[in-house]
């Protein structure tokens, strides 16, 4: 028989207090009265539970505005300024972290080059490095107000366990518990997740998709997986592996992919793949910067090359084939498209691949599935890595801001 966890009283406070928090940050500005309209709660426990928040500098009112009857409500925002998260986001050739405030704002950067097929150790200095460097440019009444950092990393890993399970080609990388190295270095708590889960959070968040609660988010960069979002929330499966979708079969006669399979998605999507093509008959546009290289193959193709639009038109048919199987399987409200390959390309790639879902799936209509670009953009990685750090401070804020005598 499953067992049934009721709450305490300060269980159901701390569950309030989190309810709270979040309706702010996701309709701010916002009055106390459409507090308690939105959360059920009663205008007594509201106003206790702001008045609290208030007093803990997590919110602060902002204005006010005259209702229905003259009478003026005061609207209440989250103070972003409060606390930061470090994001970190670890690519499969660079290495990227970011502070950002309560609010998803990515204040400042820094980014290196790095491969991670190299041995773990050289990539996890390099990844202390980068951090060490950010958090010393910082100054130091921001960096005592850091709380936390997310890392968002290539699969398999599991959140839960905090562990690097075993990335396809990685060097050494089997097992890493990546979550307790980070916190033995810097001394915050630490959370990992799949870059692509990560990034999904991130759009719902504060992307495209803050009124979308059914979506997959597709990262189409060095690798290719998803991020399936459900009522709102990440879907991982029961082993924490869901949306692996780089690594499903759309070309049985395909080659063998790294991971052992044959004909995968990322074969013939990932931002490799594209710029292999580009090689073979596009070589003068090719640059040392994947994104560079990009940037002038979409401009290329936007001036009418044929062969570039071959190239494209080609590479569009293999996503189409990779999203008509997502929408097929979860009927999505939409589907966001993200990552280094969509940064300077989305105008040129979703309309092919709009027409080809429009072909090839199963009774579906552009009002039933969006197809959409991250309006994150280039940083969507850190603000992602940065969310699922957020997301457990929202969960529990004073858990995480107990140092500070909260």
């Amino acid at each position: 028989m499953k067992k049934r966890q009721g709450r305490n009283l300060p269980e159901v406070r701390n569950y309030n207090r989190s309810l709270v928090l979040q309706t702010i940050r996701t309709y701010s500005p916002i009055s106390r009265i459409e507090l308690t309209e939105i959360t059920s709660l009663t205008p007594t426990t509201i106003t206790s539970l702001v008045d609290e928040l208030i007093r803990k500098g997590l919110v602060r009112e902002v204005g006010n505005v005259k209702g229905e009857i003259g009478r003026s409500r005061t609207l209440l925002s989250i103070n972003n300024d409060a606390y930061y998260v470090l994001g970190i986001d670890l690519a499969r050739t660079s290495i990227s972290c970011g502070l950002v405030d309560l609010g998803g704002n990515l204040l400042t950067s820094k980014r290196v080059n790095s491969d991670l097929y190299q041995h773990f150790p050289i990539t996890l200095n390099t990844l202390k490095d980068v951090v060490r460097s950010l958090l010393e440019e910082i100054e130091p009444k921001i960096r005592g107000k850091i709380i936390a950092i997310g890392i968002g990393s290539p699969g398999p890993l599991s959140p839960s366990k905090g562990i690097i399970i075993s990335p396809p080609n990685f060097t050494g990388w089997r097992n890493i518990p990546l979550k307790e190295i980070i916190e033995r270095e810097f001394h915050l708590p630490t959370f990992i997740e799949n870059d692509a889960k990560a990034c999904a959070l991130g759009e719902k968040w504060f992307g495209s998709c803050k009124d979308i609660d059914n979506f997959v988010y597709l990262a189409i960069g060095t690798g290719v997986g998803a991020g399936i979002i459900i009522n709102g929330e990440i879907y991982r499966g029961a082993g924490e592996l869901a949306g692996e979708l780089g690594h499903t079969t759309v070309d049985i006669n395909g080659p063998k992919c790294s991971c052992g399979n044959y004909g995968c998605l990322e074969l013939y999507t990932s931002v490799g793949s594209l710029i292999e093509r580009i090689k073979e008959k596009l070589s003068h546009l090719i640059k040392e910067d994947p994104l560079e290289t990009l940037s002038i193959f979409y401009r290329t193709a936007r001036e009418g090359n044929i062969e570039a639009i071959e190239i494209l038109n080609d590479y569009c048919f293999w996503l189409g084939v990779g999203l008509v199987n997502v929408i097929n399987t979860f009927s999505p409200q939409a589907v966001v498209l993200g990552r280094e390959a969509i940064i300077n390309g989305a105008d040129l790639i979703i309309p092919r691949v709009e027409r080809l879902v429009r072909e090839r799936s199963f009774s579906i209509s552009p009002e039933q599935t969006r197809i959409l670009a991250s309006n994150i953009g280039k940083d969507t990685g850190v603000v992602g890595a940065a969310t699922i750090a957020l997301y457990e401070f929202y969960k529990n804020p004073y858990k995480m801001i107990k140092k500070e005598g909260s």
